[in-house]
């Protein structure tokens, strides 16, 4: 086996993620609309082809140095920084060796385990890491293959029993009635190698990068496109694959960052474009404008660092994942905005892009989700010439009430303290609705009850509104909390927003309750309590 069987093989994998994405970002253990673990792995493994494409050598080295320095840079979310891990220790196994034997793929897998297991702080089990803890452990069943598909072959059966196993090692699985998503996309990147052992050809179309699928958006200084244009379709026969496919490629054609999410008879799309009348008439065509949103960018990058200004001591990279929010962030000094959150996660290449952007000797990091903290530390460590520091905000109103306590004449360790006790305090809530029935701590859920989380635990649910929301706040501690902000999503409605504010009247003393846009997707309420 050589670096030109690897690269083939690597592309197979990747081929073999593409066809059972849905299925993975479908193991959600909650019932709502945020599953993106399959969407993450593929784009990671997809920038690893990218740099594959780039090869002017096809030896084992440059081809495992292409993989391992693709996936690093495209890794998204938690699952796809552990994978590119994988593919580093693959990488670092292979470093002095210009071929390979059947035996060889078994000790690859062990350096692998040992990287990926060092990567993660707190190592779970009943995941991505179980698998490979498993071939591990069982390797000597197959120390004596001669051939790489029977290899390959044991491999994947190995690792299917492994999967079959991680509602047993892990409880919330186990309720939730599904097995672990980023150990079964594991087992489809081994079904891919184990394919391409055979003689199996990837099918380039489903390995290339799609524009449609980029979610992130850096600010840049010169805007190509200038307004950011959001509809939504819907009509009262679903829509089908060909027709979705075709109106993503007609945005792709007036503007760039599009983006199309498809909801049986609702259509919802997002582009940049200079000309967004064109882009309501084309939907038009589709059926009846549900929602119309747009916003000028160039108006919302004024605060962007110019290239004359004076480097300072402090600056700031925050993820946010609305444009309302970003409009918030940047008044409150974030020097870089990445577009990310649920179903978003930016790569590390974006984040350590947006990191080098701030002329500052110590950029402070908020990443605003837990799925995204691996992905910012690893961006962290790709940098020189300044230090990073990572706050680890698990949502946006931590980093909002971080951002209140800065103080420029701090020192970088009073600050860092100072934001990790403003994230704590204040009280962050995001309100979506489930998806499917579901059952969550012994209770049952029903598909469109609302849900109330507190960062990611589920406080309180209902069919109500105002229900949901009364049970939440009364398990909560409210004393000498004073202030409500609420961030309206791009579901939010003017009359739910009535019910949250006469929910807090009731049960709070006379709150003050702002209300902000927030543009943020999926959950059209994300809520501040100080």
């Amino acid at each position: 086996m050589n670096g030109k069987f690897m690269k083939l093989a690597f592309e197979k994998a990747t081929e073999e993620l593409a066809l059972h994405v849905d299925e993975l970002n479908a193991l959600n253990v909650f019932p709502v609309p945020d599953g993106d673990t399959g969407s993450n792995m593929l784009a990671t493994m997809r920038e690893g082809c990218k740099y594959l494409e780039q090869l002017t050598k096809t030896d084992l080295k440059s081809v495992m140095d292409a993989i391992k320095n693709g996936t690093l840079m495209g890794a998204r979310g938690n699952s796809g920084v552990i994978l590119s891990q994988i593919f580093r220790g693959f990488a670092i196994y292979c470093e002095k060796k210009k071929t390979l034997e059947p035996h060889d793929i078994l000790d690859m897998i062990k350096e692998a385990k040992n990287v990926a297991y060092k990567a993660v702080m707190k190592p779970v089990e009943g995941t991505i890491l179980t698998v490979l803890r498993r071939i591990v452990e069982r390797s000597e069943e197959a120390a004596s293959f001669q051939d790489f598909p029977e290899v390959f072959g044991w491999i994947v059966q190995v690792a299917e029993q492994a999967v079959r196993e991680t509602p047993k090692l892990l409880p919330v699985l186990r309720e939730a009635n599904v097995v672990d998503a980023g150990a079964k996309g594991l087992l489809y990147i081994f079904k891919g190698f184990h394919a391409a052992s055979l003689g199996e050809q990837a099918n380039l179309e489903l390995v290339a990068t799609k524009s449609g699928e980029v979610t992130v958006e850096l600010p840049i200084e010169e805007l190509t496109f200038q307004y950011c244009t959001e509809v939504m379709i819907k009509r009262e026969n679903s829509f089908s694959d060909t027709e979705v496919e075709r109106f993503r490629s007609f945005l792709e054609s007036v503007g760039d960052s599009a983006v199309v999410v498809h909801d049986s008879a609702v259509l919802k799309t997002h582009v940049h474009t200079n000309n967004p009348g064109v882009v309501i008439e084309e939907a038009l065509k589709y059926g009846e404008l549900l929602k119309v949103k747009i916003d000028n960018m160039k108006l919302q990058h004024e605060h962007i660092v110019q290239e004359n200004e004076p480097r300072r001591k402090y600056g700031f990279v925050a993820v946010s994942p609305g444009q309302g929010i970003t409009t918030v962030l940047r008044n409150l000094g974030v020097d870089q905005i990445v577009r990310g959150g649920q179903t978003m996660n930016p790569s590390t290449a974006d984040l350590k892009i947006a990191i080098e952007r701030v002329n500052a000797d110590v950029v402070f990091v908020f990443p605003n989700n837990p799925n995204i903290h691996m992905a910012a530390r690893q961006a962290a460590e790709q940098i020189n010439g300044k230090k990073v520091i990572l706050i680890p905000t698990n949502t946006v109103q931590e980093c909002i009430s971080a951002m209140m306590a800065f103080d420029p004449n701090e020192s970088e360790d009073v600050l860092t303290n100072k934001f990790n006790e403003a994230a704590k305090y204040i009280i962050a809530l995001s309100i979506t609705r489930a998806v499917m029935d579901a059952k969550h701590n012994g209770t049952k859920i029903k598909k469109g009850e609302y849900m109330i989380l507190k960062g990611k635990s589920l406080i309180a649910h209902g069919q109500s509104l105002k229900q949901a929301l009364h049970r939440a706040l009364l398990s909560l501690d409210l004393r000498n909390r004073e202030v409500v902000t609420i961030f309206k999503g791009q579901e939010a409605t003017d009359e739910e927003v009535a019910i949250l504010e006469s929910v807090f009247k009731n049960v709070m003393d006379n709150p003050q309750i702002d209300i902000h846009e927030g543009g943020q997707p999926h959950y059209p309420y994300l809520l501040m309590i100080e």
